[in-house]
């Protein structure tokens, strides 16, 4: 049986730890086990961390190869789709049948039954959290076991307990701080994996939690199996006199505290509720926690510390690439700052528009963190984007181009050149039955007879825009207090100075489908009209596979078309529209009959809830090519879409993405 060193220089290959503070009674059993490296198998430790980041790299590993076979299919698929339309027939099915299986039962499955992202209420003000998926949950409760399983391989061959209580000292002290560096990477927005992986945010964000659970509870166990066996040398007074005498041990003690405070702060209802206090008081705790860790291992020279650096590399890294990127994009000493123009909307929302200082590069599908400081100070929220444009950089430009004379205005102001420039119009004072424009205005008929046609306002994949728009759904907080401060002013708008950080996800476009179906809830909107805008644009050009285009949108009320009338008016006016997009709107709780008409054509009205199941099996059997469906909307109506999916799966090749960000 290998020898136990009991005294913090006698472990062979370890510098001697040192500041462990006065030692009261160095007669008792238990002192030598009290501080340091004694009785710890720090071998071991090496042995079992080194399993863990090698389970990590495989895992890793597998989830490159996985996204790297996706694109590769999905780029032999579009290529394959536009040198022959009749190849779409082949890519109608899966041609094999264990990997649908796979899709329905594991990656794209709940943990139950339907429910996923809809959250569990306590009231209608408290909210407790939602479930992983399934996926989720297998790759979470192998990750807890693992650590429980590292921390219970211990020597119990041993007569004396204390040698048993340090080693497990030094077990989850070793963990903790392993698990430092997933836990400040996954939570990172700049988290260089999340390019690599194409997995979303949202899930690192999830991964992120738990590991911070995980290494919280190793803390913990470790501070008291260290309070456990100093008690047992000298009593408490042992364990008053090392805080006051070492310094390495008063900043653990601080670190395993400010843990404590982070995770019961943590829980669901209190981030919803204060979310920008939390936020800004987590930024803080962990700043202190990791500074707590690092004094603790620097001063006691021990082992651990490279893990502290490493993750402090990481955050400062990608602070700083954050605060930089933000400059670039929203300071200039010619232009100034970022100007920001907020204009209030029926249905309690809000047009925020940001005019860039420098181009920035657009995808359909991403979203944004969005600064007004005169609103909320340094606190960001993020945003699907609704729309983009490429303005001209200054005014004196567009003066000019006025006095060209012209009978046509587009041409007139260059947009059939530029099609990134659209002209914009307020929409505040237009009555809520105008709204229906995207019905009336553009009827088949009428839209058939029209001798002028809006100009292509198509923005590629690759191209760069200097002014983006988002909508501002009315809830709590920033969004709140900027619908309340315009609904007030004459006219509902305003401006002020602001940032955006971004762009993040984005990581599908979709034109490797024949038919690709957008459902949108309410606000989750914004994520499709990107979508159906860019894909439209690529049909035209004819450099994507998408034959046939499903928007689905339900809202409350017909007040809410307001809030993307100016987009989808042009989109609707877009070059070979008619025969690929089609449009159903739900409105689920009109005001009155009359006010939801039932079209024909391509844009259709529905009085009541969407049925995504319904929806999903009617089209399935008319489908081009591939599908890819996407959802972005509320928690409930996201599952119900989730399981319209997994109900059609076995019917042909059908991918599910899902556009949510559960904080």
């Amino acid at each position: 049986m290998a020898p136990r060193y009991a005294l913090p220089s006698a472990s062979p290959g370890h510098g001697e730890v040192s500041d462990y503070g006065q030692v009261l009674n160095w007669s008792a059993a238990a002192t030598p086990f009290s501080h340091g490296l004694g009785g710890v198998d720090q071998d071991m430790n090496w042995l079992l961390s080194n399993i863990m980041v090698i389970t990590f790299c495989v895992l890793l590993a597998i989830v490159l190869v996985y996204r790297w076979l996706h694109r590769g299919k999905s780029y032999l698929r579009k290529i394959m789709s536009l040198r022959r339309e009749s190849d779409q027939r082949y890519w109608m099915h899966e041609h094999n049948k264990i990997w649908p299986r796979v899709k329905k039962h594991l990656l794209y499955a709940p943990l139950g039954h339907t429910r996923h992202n809809r959250e569990f209420q306590i009231s209608n003000a408290i909210g407790i959290g939602t479930l992983p998926s399934r996926f989720h949950t297998i790759l979470l409760v192998l990750y807890l076991l693992s650590n429980i399983a590292y921390c219970c391989i211990l020597d119990y061959g041993y007569e004396s307990e204390y040698s048993v209580i340090a080693e497990l000292r030094g077990r989850t002290g070793q963990l903790a701080a392993l698990n430092l560096i997933p836990t400040v990477l996954f939570a990172l927005r700049n988290n260089p994996l999340i390019r690599f992986t194409d997995v979303s945010y949202d899930t690192f964000n999830l991964l992120h939690r738990w590991c911070a659970r995980i290494l919280i509870l190793e803390a913990v166990i470790h501070t008291i199996c260290w309070a456990v066996n100093t008690h047992r040398a000298a009593g408490s007074a042992q364990i008053a006199v090392t805080l006051a005498t070492s310094t390495s041990y008063q900043w653990g003690m601080v670190a395993t505290c400010t843990f404590s405070c982070i995770f019961l702060i943590t829980p669901s209802p209190f981030r919803h509720a204060f979310y920008e206090t939390f936020l800004n008081m987590h930024r803080i705790l962990v700043m202190l926690a990791l500074a707590g860790v690092y004094v603790h291992l620097d001063k006691a020279k021990l082992p651990q510390l490279p893990y502290v650096k490493l993750a402090f590399a990481f955050w400062g890294t990608e602070w700083l690439w954050r605060s930089l990127r933000i400059c670039y994009l929203n300071v200039s000493r010619r232009r100034g700052l970022t100007k920001v123009h907020i204009e209030a909307l029926p249905g309690e929302a809000c047009r925020v528009t940001f005019d860039l200082r420098r181009p920035w590069t657009y995808t359909p599908g991403c979203h944004v963190h969005a600064y007004i400081p005169m609103m909320s100070l340094w606190s960001s929220h993020p945003f699907s984007i609704a729309w983009v444009e490429n303005r001209p950089k200054s005014p004196p430009l567009e003066i000019e181009m006025e006095k060209l004379p012209s009978h046509n205005p587009s041409e007139a102001m260059g947009i059939g050149k530029r099609p990134g420039l659209v002209p914009r119009q307020s929409t505040y004072s237009t009555k809520t039955n105008k709204t229906l424009s995207i019905l009336g205005t553009v009827k088949e008929t009428g839209a058939s007879k029209q001798t002028h046609q809006l100009p292509n306002t198509s923005i590629p994949r690759e191209a760069t825009v200097t002014s983006i728009s988002l909508i501002m759904r009315a809830r709590s907080g920033l969004t709140r207090q900027i619908y309340e401060r315009a609904s007030k002013l004459p006219g509902g708008t305003f401006s002020t100075w602001g940032a955006i950080e971004g762009p993040y996800g984005g990581n599908e476009s979709f034109t490797s489908y024949g038919t690709v179906i957008l459902f949108a809830g309410g606000v989750g909107i914004t994520h499709c009209v990107g979508y159906a805008h860019h894909l439209l644009a690529q049909y035209a050009a004819g450099t994507c596979a998408t034959k046939k285009i499903l928007l689905v949108w339900s809202v409350p009320n017909t007040e809410c078309l307001e809030w993307v009338r100016v987009w989808m008016d042009q989109i609707l006016r877009m070059e070979n529209r008619r025969e690929v997009l089609r449009i159903q709107l739900f409105v689920t709780k009109p005001r009155h009959r009359g006010e939801v008409m039932s079209n024909t054509g391509s844009v259709q009205m529905f009085p009541g809830r969407c049925n995504p199941t319904t929806i999903l099996e009617k089209e399935m059997p008319e489908r081009i090519g591939a599908v890819g469906v996407t959802v972005c909307g509320p928690g409930a109506f996201a599952d119900s879409v989730r399981s319209a999916v997994r109900g059609v799966m076995d019917q042909g090749a059908i991918d599910f993405i899902e556009e949510a960000f559960t904080y």
